[in-house]
């Protein structure tokens, strides 16, 4: 399965007639060299880290965490019952990535199961907060890493558009992460933001035209 956006490139910015300066996107965060990946942190770390991101755009594989074994281990964990929560228990390995789309830089992180399958993406929006998502990536030890990849041809655009009509879709949700003050466990909500910008809500729609995804909550389509 593949995931992330357009190949990475770097923006360039005219400072003078005769000047040219590279400008890094993503240079809010330092970019160490490390392994991409990291085994899952547990919910209950995930759960103090996600709800400081502020509004984000969630794409998960309409099957994920529908599985017995995902009921079993989100059983105990003091999460809500929804499709976000059931995923963030089975997940096993995190891989962060960003790149530059036609739409502006991405960042999303990729929650993968224990089979290395992606179960979801989370990525972030104008109205998330880099800030916080850069204190998670170092305080997780996770090193967002460029992705790789072309822009897929005509006939692949046709075939992924083609399986998505027989419910091979991504499903979309605008989503918040909060914590509850007044729960004894560590208890992690997903609900749709109460606030969006305008700027977000078109990233978001162009996200997920390009992951072929359907919308859930809220309609934007």
């Amino acid at each position: 399965m593949t995931d992330g956006a357009h190949r990475a490139e770097p923006i360039t910015a005219h400072a003078g007639p005769d000047e040219v300066v590279e400008k890094d996107p993503f240079a809010h965060a330092g970019r160490a060299s490390a392994p991409a990946g990291v085994s899952s942190p547990g919910l209950l770390e995930l759960a103090q880290w996600l709800p400081r991101l502020g509004p984000v755009l969630w794409l998960q594989q309409g099957h994920a965490g529908t599985g017995a074994q995902a009921g079993e281990r989100h059983a105990p964990t003091g999460l809500l019952d929804h499709p976000a929560s059931r995923v963030l228990s089975a997940c096993a390995l995190l891989h962060a990535h960003h790149a530059i789309a036609a739409h502006g830089p991405r960042e999303w992180l990729c929650f993968h199961s224990s089979e290395r399958i992606i179960q979801a993406r989370l990525f972030l929006l104008p109205d998330s907060d880099v800030l916080e998502w850069d204190r998670m990536n170092a305080a997780l030890g996770i090193v967002p890493t460029a992705a790789d990849r072309h822009d897929p041809p005509t006939h692949s655009t046709f075939l992924g558009r083609a399986l998505s009509r027989f419910g091979q879709r991504w499903q979309a949700r605008l989503l918040e992460f909060r914590c509850p003050g007044q729960a004894r466990l560590p208890v992690v909500e997903a609900r749709p933001p109460l606030r969006i910008s305008l700027l977000g809500i078109e990233l978001a729609r162009s996200i997920v035209n390009d992951e072929y995804a359907e919308w859930v909550s809220p309609q934007l389509g």
